[in-house]
């Protein structure tokens, strides 16, 4: 065993890691009900400006704490760039489905981003994808159609467009920032990306002209957003320091019944028979592909 290996293997907690990673989840999907409850009061821009800007000062404090002098050092630029468009792109269609759609079918949807990045992979990386991880793409999207149910109750044809978008761009944000951890320090591209999304918010706000929100109650919410996102971001990358990314990515379809829960009991959704069947195929699908790239790797 090497000493990083040894290093590594000190600071495995894999108990404490899945339970972060859960957490992780929690607060996802927690995100994902306070950003639905005040889309219909608040421009989904003004939604952002607050998540990111609220976002930040911890994650910079807790980079400094971290890395010191180097928290802000980035040696490759245009995958940074590449990396903080498609995550904007992502969060944003995804925040706006959520005002056009039930929770329950964003979250459901979202995770097609393991099948987006299966088809992008011989694009974009290069990799052979064997007939296995294709029949899975192809029964996954089947599950998705199930999922979206064309013509059927809470149709949107926009809302459909901009939760597919999500996880889309989604899938190509992890493919950047896949490239971006051979040079990178996760901290370092996190405070460039939110930073980059506060700015941006922030000039669209006040290029609209919008107005900040008088009711006490949505300025705690947009509050609350912030601080569970920089809490958020900061459990992703605990987790993986505690336990191997191969037992936390499956962990993230957690997501989906809990989406689902949080629908039906929160926002009085309707759990359709499609939607169970839909998501199960989705998830299912996915956790296969990951155990094939998984047995590849291995091999490799």
């Amino acid at each position: 065993m090497t000493r990083a290996e040894e290093k590594l293997d000190r600071n495995l907690n894999i108990p404490f890691g899945i339970s972060i990673g859960i957490a992780e989840i929690l607060l996802t999907v927690g995100i994902s009900v306070l950003v639905k409850s005040i889309s219909q009061d608040l421009s989904i821009i003004t939604i952002l400006m607050f998540r990111y800007a609220l976002c930040l000062p911890l994650l910079i404090l807790f980079a400094i704490f971290q890395h010191g002098r180097t928290a802000f050092t980035i040696s490759r630029y245009s995958i940074l760039a590449a990396r903080t468009v498609t995550g904007l792109t992502s969060l944003t269609c995804f925040y706006a489905a959520l005002d056009l759609m039930s929770l329950a079918k964003v979250t459901t949807l979202f995770q097609t981003l393991t099948l987006f990045i299966t088809l992008l992979a011989p694009i974009l990386l290069g990799e052979r994808v064997g007939w296995r991880r294709w029949t899975a793409v192809i029964i996954g999207f089947g599950g998705a159609m199930l999922v979206i149910s064309p013509g059927g109750k809470g149709w949107s044809p926009a809302g459909i467009t901009l939760g597919l978008a999500a996880p889309f761009f989604g899938a190509l944000m992890l493919v950047m920032l896949r490239k971006l951890g051979r040079s990178d320090n996760p901290a370092s591209t996190a405070i460039w990306y939110n930073g980059a999304g506060a700015t941006l918010f922030t000039l669209l706000f006040m290029w609209r002209g919008d107005m900040l929100p008088e009711e006490h109650t949505n300025l705690i919410i947009l509050g609350a957003i912030g601080l569970l996102a920089s809490f958020q971001q900061f459990s992703i990358a605990f987790s993986h320091q505690l336990a191997p990314a191969t037992l936390l990515a499956p962990l993230r379809y957690l997501s989906v019944p809990f989406g689902i829960a949080a629908g039906v009991m929160i926002y009085a959704e309707s759990l359709t028979i499609e939607i169970v069947l839909g998501s199960a195929l989705i998830v299912l699908s996915s956790i296969f592909i990951l155990r094939r790239e998984r047995e590849r790797q291995n091999a490799a």
